[in-house]
């Protein structure tokens, strides 16, 4: 049986090689044309928002439901410490920091079920091997984040299943829960996992007090995240469900279904994949449950590792999720020169790429308002005397339209204000010149 020397010296050891691994990826994948995915562009000017205290970071950290605000708040906190540019980098970092933990969550789990180090290690490269592992940690997306959650709150379920002690429930409901803050899909996860904490209650034959007090254990996490969430929205924002809007809108309109919400950058496949190289251990240590049980978890393991392995290099796994940086400079540059005298307002998520875009060229002006409100529109008309001011509105029936356009007005069968006039199409932006009104 481990010592406990032995055990922090082998996790140690085992973080030491997962974080080599993350940097040498992280490292390799910056190049002169460093490509951020769009998220981690998005986060990172958010989380910069924040900390500057710019109304539109408190609207835009509660107010996405494909947003979700603990990536962004992971990236605030590593941004606070000395010495670290402002850059998409700060999601990459996120990310590798999430890989690496999940790496050394299963050597331990593997550890703890008699794995030799002679494959746990090989496991953890072959884990950071995987493509979408390594998309992730290059180009900023909190895939990995997700993935980690999901499945160490699925080991530590998993734990509980075969010794019910309070840690190993209390740490999957703190893990879960906070999936759902990274992922809105993850209540799915959490609903599932009550279920089978409820199942496993019932089986082991307690009072009814005791299954209740079992699930309302573990799902309150998960409920306390969602009530700051609306809480969130309704401070800010003045709607408690203002970020349903972006499902709410497309169904509707009928340009998405239950399918498409539940999938919609949500990497199942690479949990799925994930989930059963990590737990197939375990699950073979509960079927076997006896000491020839040992040569069976050595067999289980190598399997996995292998077939990870093989994945690494052979499969292209998808994960769902849009890598390729907003493309606005095109439209940015065909304003600029159409509307020589303009002054640009773009809301929503989508207006971090119309500022960054426009960043060269300080002459033109470019107004981003997280959710454009009548006051709104007053106050950059008296900031801008003088010019001529046009709203661009993302003109796409689709999920993009309701969380990149913060208009209250673009809701299902309203109708555009009357000072707004249409003066053209540009790609998929719509162009209205803000009428002034006369004095």
């Amino acid at each position: 049986m481990d010592t406990g020397t032995p055990r922090r010296r082998d996790t140690l050891l085992a973080a030491l090689l997962a974080g080599a691994i993350a940097v040498a990826i992280l490292v390799t994948g910056q190049t002169d044309e460093q490509h951020y995915s769009l998220e981690a562009r998005q986060r990172t000017a958010l989380a910069a928002d924040v900390i500057a205290g710019a109304s539109r970071g408190t609207q835009g950290l509660v107010g996405s439901l494909y947003l979700a605000p603990l990536p962004t708040v992971l990236i605030i906190f590593v941004s606070l410490l000395p010495l670290v540019p402002f850059t998409p980098a700060l999601s990459s970092a996120v990310a590798a920091g999430a890989t690496v933990c999940l790496a050394v969550y299963i050597n331990g789990m593997w550890r703890r079920h008699g794995v030799r180090a002679a494959l746990r290690y090989p496991a953890m490269l072959g884990l950071l091997l995987l493509p979408p592992v390594a998309l992730s940690i290059q180009s900023g997306q909190t895939v990995m984040l997700f993935v980690a959650l999901v499945v160490c709150g699925a080991g530590a379920l998993t734990a509980w299943l075969r010794e019910p002690t309070l840690r190993q429930l209390a740490l999957s409901a703190l893990l879960l829960g906070m999936a759902v803050a990274t992922r809105y899909q993850g209540a799915l996860l959490v609903l599932g996992a009550a279920l089978l904490v409820a199942m496993a209650a019932v089986a082991r034959r307690r009072s009814w007090s005791f299954l209740e007090a079992t699930v309302l254990t573990f799902i309150l996490p998960a409920v306390y995240v969602v009530l700051l969430w609306i809480g969130g929205n309704w401070l800010v924002l003045g709607s408690p469900l203002f970020f349903l809007k972006a499902v709410s809108g497309p169904l509707a309109l009928g340009t998405a279904d239950l399918r498409t919400i539940l999938t919609w950058d949500c990497p199942w496949l690479l949990v799925g994949i994930v989930a059963l190289f990590a737990l197939g251990v375990p699950v073979a240590s509960a079927l076997a449950r006896a000491r020839r049980g040992a040569l069976l978890h050595q067999f289980v393991a190598g399997a996995a590792v292998a077939g990870i392995v093989a994945a690494a290099w052979l499969a292209d796994i998808p994960t769902g999720l849009r890598t390729a940086p907003l493309d606005v400079r095109r439209v940015v540059r065909f304003l600029e020169d159409a509307y020589p005298n303009g002054t640009f307002i773009v809301t929503g998520y989508a207006g971090y790429g119309f500022v960054e875009a426009a960043a060269p060229d300080p002459q033109y002006h470019w107004v981003h308002i997280m959710h454009l409100e009548p006051e709104g529109i007053a106050k950059v008309l008296e900031d801008y005397r003088g010019r001529e001011v046009f709203l661009l509105v993302n003109a796409a029936e689709t999920r993009d339209r309701w969380d990149e356009v913060g208009l209250s007005w673009q809701a299902p069968g309203s109708r555009i204000p009357e000072r707004f006039l249409f003066a053209r199409q540009v790609g998929g932006w719509t162009v209205f010149e803000v009428l002034r009104e006369m004095p």
